[in-house]
């Protein structure tokens, strides 16, 4: 039996005026020495010297554009459309890849040919201004956690789509992102709707075990900004998404029960944001409307969400302590010589 080729590996990279990260992103991609990778940058109009940065390296990339788009998913949706990679991968202009990722990638493609996704392991970073080096706040790996499936999508950051390489035909099978919510606004969860769509299609995914991709979580990240408005816009599109997957017809038992926990718990957390802001009146309007579809068990979701998230804060303010005292941060990881060594 011939032995599978390494597949074409298409990096989409949308972004909007990323001065101070994008050639990091760039060169973890030109250095990974992989012998057939496909580069695609869609820029969204950024006024900064993004472009000036993307014209540096053109000669090395497959493709680039610079106008206005909307979105982050829109631009990654175009830049799907144009990859010609057998698979696919989204890379923001502020993460980047360890050096053998798109190896390990390939090798697995190798061994698994008829698989539609291929999930390496990954980490969320932050720039530690004492140190002035990268530290890994969360690493995030393993079949088991990385698997796709709901309780990892739903409930944990491992939904995780920038580790994740996708066959271009799976985009084909079932489409890409949806770039906006019902009232047209840019919507933050199409990662997870998409790795809902792939799961109840019943997408193949192989686990590879290497932590190959770096999420940089700063300030003006929407998800990990801690922007109030953003963690309640989360809140209510989970919602949204829990109530349309929960008309699917051929939904399981077992998908039906944590389709509708993901409602309740979204639910519950988005009463208790609104009750820590003193907004009665929107909290009582939310209890109102989960109450109606899910009865009793609202109650009880409310009550084991309030509790995990009153047992978070708790935890927080004694981490914060600790690290006052002994002056070292247990959580914090530095990140390899590798990443390190790139430019801020």
């Amino acid at each position: 039996m011939p032995s599978v080729r390494l597949p074409k590996i298409s990096i989409v990279m949308p972004v909007l005026n990323r001065e101070n990260t994008i050639e990091k992103a760039i060169l973890s991609v030109l250095d990974q020495q992989y012998p057939d990778i496909e580069l695609v940058i869609i820029d969204g109009g950024s006024s900064d010297k993004t472009l000036d940065i993307i014209k540096r390296y053109e000669k090395q990339i497959a493709y680039w554009h610079s106008k206005p788009d909307g979105s982050n998913a829109v631009a990654a949706n175009l830049g799907i459309e144009m990859a010609s990679g057998e698979l696919v991968a989204l890379l923001m202009a502020d993460d980047w890849y360890e050096a053998e990722t798109l190896h390990k990638i390939g090798q697995a493609y190798q061994r698994c040919p008829d698989a539609d996704m291929f999930t390496c392991g990954g980490r969320i970073v932050y720039w530690d201004e004492k140190s002035q080096c990268y530290k890994a706040r969360h690493v995030y790996s393993g079949a088991r956690r990385m698997e796709l499936a709901v309780t990892n999508i739903c409930f944990d950051v491992a939904a995780a789509i920038c580790c994740r390489f996708v066959k271009k035909s799976l985009f084909q099978k079932i489409g890409s992102f949806q770039p906006f919510d019902a009232q047209g606004r840019h919507m933050f969860s199409n990662d997870k709707e998409f790795l809902l769509r792939a799961l109840l299609h019943r997408a193949k995914n192989v686990y590879v075990d290497y932590v190959g991709h770096n999420y940089l979580a700063s300030k003006e990240s929407s998800t990990f900004g801690n922007h109030q408005e953003n963690i309640l816009r989360l809140c209510h599109e989970h919602m949204t998404l829990a109530e349309r997957f929960l008309r699917q017809p051929a939904l399981d038992s077992r998908l039906r029960i944590l389709f509708r926990y993901w409602y309740n718990d979204q639910a519950a957390r988005l009463v208790m944001y609104h009750l820590l802001d003193r907004q009665w009146r929107a909290a009582r309007n939310v209890a109102r409307y989960a109450i109606k579809q899910s009865g009793w068990r609202w109650a009880a979701a409310f009550c084991l969400t309030a509790g995990k998230i009153m047992l978070r804060k708790c935890f927080r303010i004694l981490r914060r302590a600790c690290y006052g005292v002994c002056g070292k941060d247990p959580h914090a990881l530095v990140v390899s010589a590798h990443s390190v060594s790139l430019p801020k």
